[in-house]
């Protein structure tokens, strides 16, 4: 079964560019993976910790393209790691749904056991199960520069609750439901009047975790013979210039008026607005949305 979605990944033209900015819009320093990690593989790669899990392992990850690592023309999102509980059983589960996975039996790894179900509509959906005690095995193969294994305060100062939402944009709305509804073992429910985006239609899914974390996961498709607005105008554009996939991530703050100051503070300039935007951040829009619900711990 699944249990809950532990990792978002983004693949880097250069990663060391990007890491300034991204520092200042999640406020902590990143920890880099030690080769042991990735036994054979010449991975370079370094994880912000994010909040909102409790026990669980909820990190966003950055990847330097090249090496053995995926090849892109721009920067993207390219994975989610759902965890899961046995991935022998969530195997034969999802392979029951008509799913398909790369490998035909669970590969080994530093800290557990994985698969990968493939590029799904542009995002690779890769399956994990740590072994007792992998996620402080895990921790232990992470460090600053400096060798420091502290992620800082990543709520910073308990206004950041995570990443609450996952937005792709699809070419077929409904072979995409289709797609991860069985991955998700439910139903989406539409939500195309409560996302109000003239152009556009959109579903989301429950994610996996019982709102630890990750939240919803949603699909937006261009709406036939309907006027556009400025959303559907750039989804359009991200459709005809580099397919299919991840186009935003949900920032859940406590108080968007102080988030706004701290942000400030750090030279990130956030948008006036109940909902804003910082735009293109590496490939995906970062929307920050005030969370009402009490942290979770």
């Amino acid at each position: 079964m699944l249990t809950n979605i532990y990792v978002i990944d983004y693949v880097l033209k250069d990663l060391e560019g990007a890491k300034d900015r991204l520092d200042r819009i999640f406020g902590t320093e990143p920890l880099w993976i030690h080769p042991d990690m990735t036994p054979g593989q010449s991975i370079t790669a370094m994880y912000y910790q994010l909040p909102g899990n409790g026990e669980m392992s909820h990190a966003l990850g950055l990847f330097q393209e090249g090496g053995d690592s995926i090849r892109v023309p721009e920067d993207r999102i390219f994975l989610i790691g759902v965890m899961c509980d046995n991935l022998p059983a969530t195997m034969a589960e999802l392979r029951g749904r008509g799913l398909e996975f790369a490998h035909p039996e669970p590969q080994t790894y530093a800290v557990g056991e994985s698969n990968t179900l493939g590029t799904l509509h542009g995002l690779e959906v890769f399956i994990a199960c740590h072994v007792p005690g992998g996620e402080k095995k895990a921790r232990e193969m992470m460090f600053t520069r400096d060798g420091s294994s502290d992620f800082g305060d990543e709520t910073q100062g308990g206004l950041f609750r995570g990443i609450g939402g996952i937005d792709l944009v699809v070419a077929d709305l409904e072979a995409a439901r289709e797609t991860y509804a069985k991955v998700f073992g439910s139903d989406a429910v539409d939500t195309t009047a409560r996302s109000a985006e003239p152009g556009l239609r959109s579903v989301h899914f429950k994610a996996p975790g019982n709102g630890w974390g990750v939240r919803e996961v949603g699909l937006y498709a261009l709406a036939d013979g309907e006027t556009r607005g400025r959303l559907a105008e750039r989804l359009s554009s991200i459709i005809a210039s580099r397919g299919e996939g991840v186009f935003r991530l949900d920032m859940l703050m406590s108080d968007l008026d102080a988030a706004r100051a701290l942000l400030a503070g750090r030279g990130i300039d956030l948008p006036a607005g109940p909902s804003p935007i910082l735009e293109d951040i590496n490939g995906a829009d970062l929307r920050f949305v005030a969370d009402a619900a009490p942290a979770r711990s």
